[in-house]
């Protein structure tokens, strides 16, 4: 099979604990509604996205050398994703993330591993090379060899801006795919999310800077993109929500399988729109990520047969889940 998508990031593991409400005084209990076990993490969780889809992959970087490193490279087996270029060091990231029904947002606990930081003199630049586009989510040494690497190549750079910082503002001309979230909009453009005020900031954006595409998530508002054929925002669709946790990651990589197959953007918009929505359905990033059948049924009708959501949730109930039965 050919392996078109390669992403460089940090992974996570999330023990998911889904409450009937979040505590808010001293000594206050809640009731535990449901758990998880799950690999997260931004490009990582964008790789099982795009391998639940049907497309294959690859993840290159450092995984703790631990047995949450160890789930990590595991699950990734049923997500299609190639590991074989990973080092393998230290403990791994972890991070406890707390939801509940009231407030349907997440509360995020985090651990940084010990691994030691991925180098440009790691990168196998022949490996890298069999792929069609590089997905990052940071603006390091190793992502910028990387980007000199793709493009020396004339292939292609997407990006997950979710935080803004200096580093990814100074990173943005030189991305192909600049994707961001809503919170790095409101650092450029403040509060006011007119349509309208949207297209006149992404044009803006995207003729200072260069990028062939530049899109932006919204929550369940939507998303906006714009490239060199038009504009479009993308409104979001109506769901039961459960579980934010990693919405944008896997909406990143929704969108970059219908890129990736010549889709226009304002389509790959709609369809990872699609995919988020599907995702917020169940908990955690990973358990509830749809197949192509799945997301084509949902588009159509606003349905889709929760058959293998369901079989995952249980599956991912245990730590160190190897996989369907």
């Amino acid at each position: 099979m050919e392996r078109d998508l390669v992403a460089y990031g940090t992974p996570f593991v999330d023990n998911l604990v889904h409450i009937d409400h979040l505590p808010t005084h001293r000594d206050e209990g809640a009731r535990i509604l449901h758990t998880s076990w799950q690999c997260g993490g931004k490009v990582a969780s964008a790789l099982a996205a795009y391998g639940q889809l049907g497309g294959y992959s690859s993840f290159i970087g450092t995984v703790g050398a631990d047995s949450f490193g160890q789930f990590f490279v595991d699950d990734y087996k049923m997500y299609n994703v190639d590991t074989s270029h990973v080092i393998r060091d230290g403990t791994n990231a972890f991070s406890l993330v707390l939801s509940d029904p009231v407030t349907k947002g997440r509360n995020i606990i985090g651990r940084g591993g010990t691994m030691r930081v991925y180098r440009p003199e790691d990168i196998d630049a022949d490996f890298v090379l069999q792929h069609k586009m590089l997905h990052l989510e940071n603006a390091n040494d190793a992502s910028h060899e990387l980007v000199k690497i793709m493009h020396g190549a004339g292939k292609l750079v997407s990006v997950d801006a979710d935080g803004y910082s200096e580093a990814m503002e100074a990173f943005s001309p030189q991305i192909d795919l600049f994707l961001g979230s809503e919170f790095y909009y409101t650092k450029l453009y403040g509060e006011n999310k007119e349509i309208g005020d949207i297209e006149k900031n992404l044009r803006a954006f995207k003729k200072e800077r260069g990028n062939k595409v530049v899109g932006f998530t919204f929550g369940e508002k939507g998303s906006a993109v714009l490239w060199d054929e038009g504009f479009r925002f993308v409104p979001g669709y109506s769901i039961e929500l459960m579980d934010t946790l990693g919405a944008g990651d896997d909406w990143h990589g929704g969108f970059l399988y219908g890129y990736l197959r010549g889709w226009n953007a304002g389509d790959c918009a709609q369809f990872a729109n699609a995919v988020s929505a599907i995702k917020c359905t169940g908990i955690g990033g990973r358990a509830a990520l749809p197949t192509l059948e799945m997301v084509q049924d949902f588009m159509a009708t606003g349905k889709c047969d929760r058959s293998l959501i369901e079989k995952k949730t249980k599956m991912y109930e245990v730590f160190g889940a190897k996989g369907l039965e």
